[in-house]
């Protein structure tokens, strides 16, 4: 069956350092630094027709962790080739300028950390490149596939809202999660990637992760693992 497909239309994108994960550092003789990238992407899926009669834009949500050693940051052409699957499956070009332009923001960023980290013994750089992506709907479907799209896979495509990531049990979710009061500067929710700031209550997962409380709880209304070491929920 004949389904809708999606172009890409936009990006907007960020590359920064997360304040609770700055360096790790330690006594013993420096290794050679590793840079730790997060990618944190929005893809926002927009519909040229109605479906149902209805004007629906589909949103994912992807969080994942890559780690490559600082000397990459060295040459701009093997990071685009290192970094281009992962782009390839967030539906981005990895031969457009605005890949480039990521590839870019990445090498100076790192560089310029990492050069006021020297003398550190910092192991691990962390980074966080936070991505929006837009995917308009082609012009060119015809008729006939709308149609069998809103038929035959309209119930299946709510259901499917979390686009094949199941939410964690509700009823697990409360018992769960634990508040915790913030006690120190210098932790951030890596989902929302701001501040958890002092004395706020946050929610801990069994794993430790902290997040602040409504962040969590939108995140494994969509995912039961937790974002950042795949800790599972419990599921339906």
């Amino acid at each position: 069956m004949a389904s809708i497909s999606y172009e890409f239309h936009d990006i907007v994108y960020r590359v920064f350092q997360p304040h609770s994960r700055f360096q790790q550092t330690h006594h013993t003789p420096p290794r050679p630094m590793q840079i730790e990238l997060i990618l944190n992407v929005t893809s926002l899926l927009i519909p040229r027709r109605r479906i149902l009669g209805h004007l629906i834009n589909f949103e994912r949500l992807s969080l994942e962790t890559l780690r490559f050693d600082l000397g990459l940051l060295q040459s701009h052409d093997q990071l685009r080739l290192v970094l281009a699957p992962n782009f390839i499956r967030y539906g981005i070009d990895v031969v457009s300028t605005a890949y480039d332009m990521i590839i870019h923001e990445i090498v100076e960023c790192g560089l310029r950390i990492a050069d006021s980290t020297t003398g550190n013994n910092c192991e691990v750089l962390t980074l966080c490149l936070e991505m929006r992506v837009v995917f308009v709907e082609n012009e060119n479907e015809e008729e006939e596939v709308l149609i069998g799209r809103a038929t035959a896979e309209s119930e299946l495509e709510f259901e499917r809202s979390n686009y094949g990531m199941v939410a964690a049990k509700e009823s697990s979710v409360e018992k769960m999660l634990k508040k915790v009061r913030v006690k120190s500067r210098g932790e951030d929710c890596l989902i929302c990637m701001e501040e958890l700031e002092i004395g706020i209550d946050a929610s801990q997962m069994p794993c430790s992760h902290a997040f602040h409380c409504n962040c969590i709880e939108k995140w494994l209304k969509v995912s039961h693992y937790c974002p950042v070491c795949r800790f599972a929920m419990p599921t339906d």
